[in-house]
This record gives C-alpha cells, sequence and structure tokens, in this order.
C-alpha cells in the first residue's frame, strides 16, 4: 500500500520532482566548483562537470519542456530537408548582382549628395 501511494504521488509530481532533480543537480554542480576549487585537479573537475552535464541532460529531456524541445528540432529537421538550397553558380550570380546594385546605388547617392551640396552652397552665397 505504502509503495502505491509513493507510485501515485510520482506520477502526480513527476515533472515538480524532475525540476527538483534538475536545481539540485545544478546547485552541486556550483558548491561543488566553490568548495573544492584547490582540493582537486581539473580533470577531475572536468570529469565531475561531464557527469553532472550528462546527468542534467537526460532529467532535462525527459520533462514535458524537453520532449517539446526534442519534438521542435526534429520538425525543423524536416523543414530543413524540404528547402531546396540554390547552387554554388547561383549564388555566386546573385551575390554579383547585390555587389552591383550596392556600387550603383553608393554612386548616385555620392552625385546626389555632391548636387544638393552645390545647391545649398550656391543658395548661400
Amino acid at each position: 500500500m505504502h509503495i502505491h501511494k509513493l507510485y501515485n504521488i510520482y506520477t502526480k509530481y513527476t515533472e515538480r520532482i524532475k525540476w527538483l532533480c534538475i536545481t539540485i543537480i545544478i546547485s552541486c554542480m556550483i558548491l561543488n566548483y566553490i568548495f573544492f576549487i584547490h582540493q582537486y585537479s581539473k580533470n577531475i573537475k572536468i570529469i565531475f562537470f561531464i557527469i553532472y552535464s550528462i546527468l542534467l541532460l537526460s532529467i532535462f529531456l525527459s520533462t514535458f519542456t524537453g520532449k517539446q524541445i526534442i519534438i521542435f528540432t526534429k520538425d525543423v529537421n524536416i523543414e530543413l530537408s524540404k528547402i531546396i538550397w540554390p547552387s554554388y553558380k547561383e549564388t555566386c550570380k546573385t551575390t554579383g548582382m547585390v555587389l552591383l546594385l550596392i556600387t550603383l546605388t553608393s554612386i548616385f547617392l555620392w552625385m546626389l549628395d555632391g548636387i544638393i551640396l552645390h545647391a545649398i552652397s550656391w543658395i548661400l552665397t
């Protein structure tokens, strides 16, 4: 009977328990870094960090938010596979056209600026 109550509590509060575990793991990571900064070598600290990160990621991906992120990334990959990407030749042509139009626009604006400058100086003199 006691096990069934615990199971009911776990199924009822699964997300809260998982987020509590995530916060505990993050606090353990921080406390491990703060208190044992000078006692252990870098290699051991890196190993602890990797273990904590794997544990944290596995718990996070089992939460509702983590599952939604997994579904979103799968949908993004499906949409990316549907895109028809331009070839190298098309990309070079488009880039050349953009550079040509930028150059022509800048020359036009430079000439227009000169004309306006001369008109203003003629009006003021």
